[in-house]
């Protein structure tokens, strides 16, 4: 059975074998501390699952997400929606519900069309490429880009930098890896990175119409 906290455990893909294994023999499958990564439980079974998921009050997202040791302070500063139990987190989810409407979504429709068609068409002028750099990646990149009103030529860099803080322990994302390299200045960042300094400071430099474009229509 692999170490799940090893990220070594990962390079080849998920390791499902060890899943398997847990589901079968320990459904609730206890991970020791590793590589400076504090000791967590695995639920494996889809029953399980979902029965903690309706139980805030014994598995809560409150206390933090993070499978790393944190101070309260850094737990607040890097807290998201995601760190929010009911009633808090339902009130959220009415807030920004109505945004995600089918109504609303079907307005996108034809740009979303017309971007994937021009994304395929570029791409297949290479008579080889990688469908995930040339094609996946880029679709959500452009629609956000023009959700946003944010340049097309910052956007590789942001898909870079998003890379980077979310692949905060693959060091083909980011070179400061959180188990190999002191990150302890960008310890109230989010993911403990420096992209995500560099993310705010470019948020901070774009104008205010950001979030007043398409979504508000």
């Amino acid at each position: 059975m692999k170490n799940l906290a090893d990220h070594d455990s990962f390079v080849d893909g998920v390791p499902h074998e060890t899943f398997a294994q847990m589901r079968a023999q320990a459904p609730l499958h206890w991970t020791e501390a590793f590589g400076g990564q504090k000791g967590f439980w695995s639920l494996t079974r889809y029953a399980d699952i979902m029965a903690a998921q309706k139980d805030p009050n014994t598995f809560s997202s409150a206390q933090g997400i993070r499978i790393e040791d944190q101070s309260h302070d850094e737990y607040l500063a890097r807290r998201t929606f995601q760190e929010t139990d009911p009633p808090e987190h339902t009130v959220t989810r009415r807030a920004v519900n109505p945004v995600f409407a089918k109504p609303v979504v079907a307005q996108f429709e034809p740009l979303i069309r017309k971007l994937a068609h021009d994304i395929v068409a570029e791409a297949l002028d290479h008579a080889e490429f990688d469908a995930v750099d040339k094609i996946a990646k880029r679709l959500p990149m452009l629609m956000l880009g023009r959700i946003l009103g944010v340049s097309d030529a910052d956007l590789d860099w942001l898909v870079e930098r998003g890379d980077a803080l979310i692949g905060n322990t693959d060091p083909d994302f980011t070179d400061t890896v959180i188990d190999k390299v002191d990150t302890d200045a960008y310890r109230m960042m989010p993911f403990r990175s420096p992209a995500g300094v560099e993310l705010y400071d470019y948020a901070d430099d774009c104008p205010s119409s950001w979030f007043l474009g398409p979504m508000a229509v």
